[in-house]
């Protein structure tokens, strides 16, 4: 629910030691990426900052640059009284003893602590060298998950407002903020930073230039203590801390980030969507639409603005008037993959799969490893009949995300359409393994297995689908009908009890209690169900089923 342009900055006088540092390191030689990892977490810490009430303010990543140095990005300490910062790895807290130096344009900051012997800082590379498509690699402590290396490429160089950003690949995840960049000679050309536009899935990433930092640590001085930091909070920083709460889940606090950064920033159209995806978040649906409506006047080309409209009146169940906000994304921002993908499922929501399948088709030119693109593909071609073109979309789609257990039930249940049963079982089997509570995996191993006449595994199947989804009147139906396949016609009429208490309208339950009755010869009560049956099939249009209970019906009157 599913991102700045600067005149190019031109590098400074620093010091002979930064110099002399410069020139020697950028002769180093390549190193192994085990090698980086390695130097890269020595230095990377976690940083916590707090209020002057000792309340958590906000997380990050930052990394030595000196034995009592570290550098983060500026919105990570904004607004803190106090705070400590963790190696990775380590259990000792250091406490930040004050800020030497900071750069609030370029989201750069030096912190000072009293750092145990023995660390080693990262040396700093020359960013004006760095070439688009160099390999990077990012270290830091995305999502709480301590001591991360993700890689990428260098893919542009932008500039604008007076600063330089370089973007990449790699990607940064909320308390990845302030780690290194590092090149393949493990030197730092840059410090990663959250992005500053909306938190679209394809947001871009970016990492401020290394020269910068050597500029700041030209001028980093005295100790200055929190208290002599302004305590007053920027509204990019709200914004910047909203995202990060959003994406962690805590949407109550996103929301009160977010409606601090429009206080200060009443034209801030991102931070409306921002806020609108957190109140999605907690099902807050109208005033998510209202959030969006607001931005878009604020910026009528906002084209994920009009995206996310369309996702939460998809989740709604307004398909139709999601399909026109998802063509004015699309018409906006044409080579933006994940409109074309909620487009399709919406259009598959309509029941226009062709459609949705054009759309799945555009998205995987577009992005290539899309996953989802390629299982709403595999389901859409699976309404349609085509199992073995769907099979193929849910091949790719486990490759690319080997975890994903939807794409193994579907595949599954696209094995089962051509009765490859054995073959479906397996797809389910690791569907649990990987999702042990997966009511629908157990549930359609349930099927496969009556399919091969395997009645009592069958049953122990929708034994645990009905412990994980008791409510679910298919698998009480199912579980009847295997309890009738081995003579078990009174526990079985018990199960379609169940099914007919939760789905009233349920045609085929009344149907197979009533033959579960003849075959115990109640034949009144039969009759009663079948003709409830006949009703319900009639209302429903369904031809097939009427015409079988109009046979079993004759069979009772003989």
């Amino acid at each position: 629910m599913k991102h700045q342009k600067k005149m190019l900055w031109q590098l400074p006088l620093v010091t002979l030691v930064g110099v002399l540092l410069s020139s020697t390191l950028n002769n180093a030689p390549a190193q192994t990426v085990p090698q980086i990892a390695e130097k890269a977490l020595a230095s990377t810490v976690s940083l916590e900052m707090q209020d002057r009430n000792g309340m958590l303010l906000g997380r990050g990543s930052g990394f030595f640059v000196r034995p009592n140095l570290i550098v983060t990005n500026y919105h990570v300490i904004e607004g803190a009284a106090q705070g400590t910062a963790k190696l990775v790895g380590k259990d000792t807290k250091y406490t930040v003893e004050g800020i030497t130096a900071t750069n609030k344009t370029n989201d750069l900051a030096l912190l000072k602590v009293l750092a145990e012997y023995g660390i080693k800082p990262l040396p700093l590379g020359d960013s004006d060298t760095v070439q688009v498509g160099e390999t990077v690699y990012v270290a830091g402590n995305p999502l709480g998950l301590e001591g991360t290396i993700s890689d990428g490429i260098i893919s542009g160089r932008r500039n604008g407002d007076a600063k330089e950003r370089l973007q990449m690949t790699a990607p940064i995840s909320p308390g990845s903020s302030g780690g290194p960049v590092l090149n393949s000679k493990g030197e730092v050309i840059g410090v990663s930073v959250a992005v500053h536009g909306g938190r679209e899935a394809q947001n871009p990433n970016f990492a401020i230039p290394s020269n910068y930092l050597k500029t700041l640590l030209a001028r980093s001085g005295t100790v200055k203590p929190f208290s002599q930091e302004s305590q007053s909070i920027s509204a990019n920083t709200y914004f910047i801390r909203g995202n990060e709460k959003g994406v962690l889940g805590d949407y109550k606090g996103a929301i009160a980030d977010y409606t601090q950064a429009i206080r200060l920033q009443p034209d801030n159209a991102h931070a409306y969507v921002g806020r609108g995806i957190a109140r999605g978040g907690l099902g807050q649906y109208a005033a998510a639409i209202s959030d969006c409506d607001t931005a878009i006047l604020l910026q009528p080309d906002y084209a994920y603005a009009y995206h996310f409209r369309g996702n939460v009146k998809e989740n709604l169940g307004q398909h139709s008037a999601a399909i026109s906000d998802y063509d004015t994304a699309i018409r906006l921002q044409p080579d933006y993959a994940p409109p074309y993908v909620n487009r399709g499922i919406a259009r598959e929501n309509l029941g226009q799969y062709a459609a949705a399948i054009s759309d799945y088709d555009t998205a995987i030119r577009l992005q290539p490893d899309d996953a989802e693109a390629y299982y709403n593909r595999g389901d859409a071609r699976r309404n349609l009949g085509q199992y073995a073109a769907a099979i193929s979309d849910y091949d790719t789609a486990i490759r690319l995300q080997p975890d994903s257990a939807r794409a193994y039930v579907n595949r599954g249940g696209a094995k089962a359409n051509l009765g490859q049963h054995f073959a479906a079982i397996s797809d389910y089997d690791t569907a649990i393994r990987l999702q042990p509570d997966d009511a629908i995996a157990y549930f359609n191993r349930g099927i496969a297995k009556g399919n091969l006449g395997q009645h009592f595994a069958a049953i122990s199947d929708y034994d645990t689908a009905i412990r994980l989804q008791p409510d679910d009147a298919r698998a009480y139906f199912n579980r009847g009908i295997a309890k009738g396949k081995l003579g078990q016609y009174a526990a079985a009429i018990s199960d379609f009890d169940t099914a007919i208490r939760l789905q009233p309208d349920y045609a085929d339950a009344y149907n197979n209690r009533g033959i579960a009755k003849v075959l115990l010869e109640r034949f009144w009560e039969a009759k009663q169900d079948l003709r409830t049956a006949y009703k319900l099939a009639e209302k429903a249009g369904d031809e097939s089923l009427k015409a079988r209970i109009k046979k079993t019906l004759q069979t009772v009157d003989r």
